[in-house]
Formats: C-alpha cells, sequence, structure tokens
C-alpha cells in the first residue's frame, strides 16, 4: 500500500511516526508521494494545547477529504484523550499515545478490528522501536524514555503517556551504532521528560549520556527538554567532559515568577532555575540556554508578569518558545480561579517575544568573531545553512556541503540566524 504520514506536535511524534515508516517500508509498503493519493494514512496527533488539538481534528478531516476510500488510522495525544472525537471525524483505526506496533499491525492487515486504547497508567515497559531516522536528513532522533509523573497543574501530558519509561542503555547503544553506520551527523536524544530517565529500570540520563557519546565518539549528540533540577555540579562536570555532546541546553522555564511556578506545581524556584544556568554557563564554553516559556497563566498579575520579562533578561536566553495558556480539562489548572481573557494573553505573549527577541540578538552578536563547528543540512542559490554546535542556524557561501561538518568564523547576524565564513 501507498501510506501518508501526518504528524502533530513534539519531537517524540516525529521519533514514532518515522518508526511507523521503517517498520512499513520493512513489510512492503511505500510512502505516497507528496501530494499524492494514499492507501492509508496514518496521523499522529498532539492535545498539548488546543490550538493542537484543533489541528489534529483539522489533519483527519483533510485526509479524509483528501484520500476518500484510504483507511485513516488516528494515533497519538488527541485520540488518547477523545477517542469517541476520533471515530466521529470518520477514522478506521482509533489509537492512543503507544502501541505503536499496533497501529502498524493494522495498516498492515494483521489485526482486522481496532484494539481497546489502554489505560495510560497500564503502561510500564517502553516500546522498543527502530531508531528515527527521515529520508534526506543529517540529524536522527533517538527516543530513550516515555511517559511523565510530574503533574505540572496545566498539563495534560502525563495523564495521556501514562509513567515514566526508559529504554534499556543497551538498546540505546544499538541504535546510536546503527545510525552512526547510516551516515547521520548527529543523533538528538528526546523523550517525554528525559530528565526521568533510569527511574524505572536503574541509572540516570547523565550515565545514559556518557555511555551514547562514547559509543559513536564522532557523532555529535544534543539533548531534548531537560528540568533544570537535572543539572547539578556533577551533571555538569561529567557533560563537559564529553567532547561531542553539543553545548545547548534546553531547560523549561514556564514562568519567571515565583508565585506562578508554585500554582504551576513545578519543582524549582526562579534562583534555582538561574542556579542550573550559572552551572552550565561555568561548565561549557558559552553554552545556548533555550525554554518554554507560558504566559498568562490563571491568576498571573501584572507584577508576575513582570517578574517573567525580568527574567528572562536576566538569564539571556538564546532562544524562548512562548505559549499563550491553554486550558486542558482534567487538569489542576482547568478549574483554578482567574482566567485571563485571551486579549490579554496574546499581548503577554507579544511583550515576551519582543524581550526574547532581544536577549536572542545579544546571544548571537556573542558569537561574532568566534569561529563554531557547523553541520550543514541545505544549499540554495550558492549559499549552504546548517546549525553550530550550540544550535544557531548558520549561512555560508559554498556548494556541495550538505552532510559534512565544517568549522566556520562567524562574522555577523541578522537577528535571527548567523553569516559566516568557511575556514
Amino acid at each position: 500500500m501507498r501510506i501518508s504520514f501526518v504528524t502533530l506536535g513534539c519531537k517524540v511524534n516525529q521519533y514514532e511516526t518515522q518508526a511507523m515508516e521503517k517498520l512499513l517500508h520493512a513489510r512492503g509498503h511505500t510512502t505516497a508521494e507528496q501530494g499524492a493519493p494514499a492507501d492509508a494514512v496514518i496521523i499522529n496527533t498532539c492535545a498539548v494545547t488546543g490550538e493542537s488539538a484543533r489541528k489534529s481534528r483539522q489533519a483527519i478531516r483533510k485526509a479524509k477529504k483528501q484520500n476518500p476510500g484510504a483507511i485513516i488510522a488516528v494515533c497519538g495525544c488527541f485520540s488518547q484523550a477523545d477517542a469517541e472525537a476520533a471515530r466521529e471525524l470518520g477514522a478506521d483505526y482509533v489509537g492512543g499515545a503507544g502501541e505503536r506496533m499496533r497501529v502498524v499491525d493494522f495498516i498492515d492487515g494483521l489485526c482486522s478490528e481496532p484494539c481497546d486504547i489502554p489505560e495510560p497508567f497500564s503502561r510500564r515497559q517502553f516500546e522498543e522501536l527502530p531508531a528515527g531516522e527521515a529520508e534526506g536528513r543529517v540529524r536522527a532522533l533517538l527516543k530513550v524514555q516515555d511517559g511523565c509523573v510530574n503533574f505540572c497543574s496545566y498539563c495534560i501530558i502525563p495523564y495521556l503517556r501514562g509513567p515514566s519509561r526508559s529504554l534499556p542503555v543497551e538498546s540505546a547503544e544499538k541504535s546510536v551504532i546503527e545510525l552512526a553506520g547510516k551516515g547521520f551527523s548527529e543523533i538528538v536524544i528526546t523523550g517525554i521528560e528525559i530528565s526521568s530517565y533510569g527511574n524505572d529500570i536503574g541509572g540516570s540520563l547523565t550515565e545514559l549520556v556518557e555511555r551514547l557519546c562514547k559509543a559513536a565518539p564522532d557523532i555529535r549528540f544534543r539533548l531534548g527538554s531537560l528540568e533544570p533540577t537535572t543539572v547539578t555540579p556533577e551533571f555538569s562536570d561529567r557533560l563537559a567532559r564529553l567532547p561531542n555532546l553539543c553545548p545547548h541546553f534546553h531547560l523549561s522555564l514556564q514562568s519567571g515568577s515565583e508565585g506562578v511556578l508554585r500554582r504551576m506545581r513545578r519543582k524549582y524556584t526562579p534562583g534555582r532555575y538561574a542556579e542550573a544556568v550559572s552551572l552550565l554557563r561555568s561548565a561549557f564554553d558559552d553554552p545556548a540556554i533555550t525554554t518554554d516559556l507560558i504566559v498568562g497563566f490563571p491568576g498571573e498579575t501584572d507584577e508576575e508578569f513582570l517578574e517573567t520579562l525580568d527574567f528572562i533578561r536576566d538569564i539571556g536566553f538564546a532562544a524562548v518558545h512562548i505559549f499563550p495558556y491553554s486550558k486542558r480539562e482534567g487538569t489542576r489548572a482547568a478549574d483554578m480561579p482567574g482566567h485571563l481573557p485571551r486579549s490579554v494573553k496574546e499581548e503577554r505573549a507579544s511583550q515576551a517575544a519582543s524581550v526574547a527577541a532581544e536577549t536572542r540578538k545579544a546571544y548571537l552578536d556573542r558569537q561574532t568573531g568566534a569561529v563554531r563547528s557547523v553541520l550543514f543540512e541545505t544549499e540554495t542559490d550558492g549559499f549552504c545553512s546548517g546549525h553550530t554546535e550550540n544550535y544557531l542556524l548558520t549561512q555560508v557561501r559554498g556548494s556541495d556541503l550538505r552532510g559534512k561538518t565544517f568549522k566556520v568564523r562567524i562574522t555577523g547576524n541578522d537577528g535571527d540566524k548567523l553569516y559566516g565564513e568557511l575556514q
């Protein structure tokens, strides 16, 4: 069969879609060309925000309209949260936020009836899937963890993904060696909450990263999102000894106000977050610190929002992903008093974006004159672009650089990306 794949949401979803595609190719199926009709469509959905859920519904409708008569298989967080809605939209198979092999078996005809979606907290074993690899890419994904038990008051994901489960180190090493053999130059270590890696099987994220970096010394590794409390003196010191670990750390913030963080049920204060950043900056040479931010959380006052803006400036983030608070039924925050109007949330998102643009420009300006290692990914009209080890998009004049890593002297920036010259 010709199969079309649609992925919404996070890198974990991207990894899982790539794994399903690889498994189906091994069973003789092919991927439909972009825009061509398909015999089956697999839609891997997201539900982290209300907008994500809307896009998931829209993707199902679009697939039905563009592929009349095709098998429509829906999986992911949206269908875990509202399976009935997915069925009403016309899905032939409705799966949840796990059990990707069931999707593959259904498409392949090995099971004729959709299975019941398991209750999330019944999931106790990590589902091992092939390493994530997308054709034509130089960077691969490696999912090492699933689930979350942090239960932040705004987040629906723990109720959809279930408890934390970890990929055994030996399996992770095997996947890394396989990806290295296929020519990938960078591997992103990802999961729903990778800071909890090893809690169920023993070990720690630090030990895992050390093992993987040593298993493939010619590959550079990048970490997914981390909880700030993960960063300790030992964590920073041990990881700084790994020459192929990228100095780019995405530390989830959500708010720079201690009061808002408390209502969010985050497990740190702004002071502890700042301490984590200080430790990383002491151990690594000007690492990129990036983050996520939620504005307009229930009850967030003008003063608390200004505290957040000041904190963004003080930290000096390389990039900030900003989200207006989205009410998710079933979470503690949904029932909190003080929900703010959409107009207020949008205005605060705009203000935060302006401050984040300032801190990004300052970080980019600091790169001028530095020599960075750039993994090139695209080539257009005599220019090649790729990312530095600290994940800054960089453009140079050149050709035939894709998939290669070169030293580049940074000469300037446009506020978003760097420009440089090959060394």
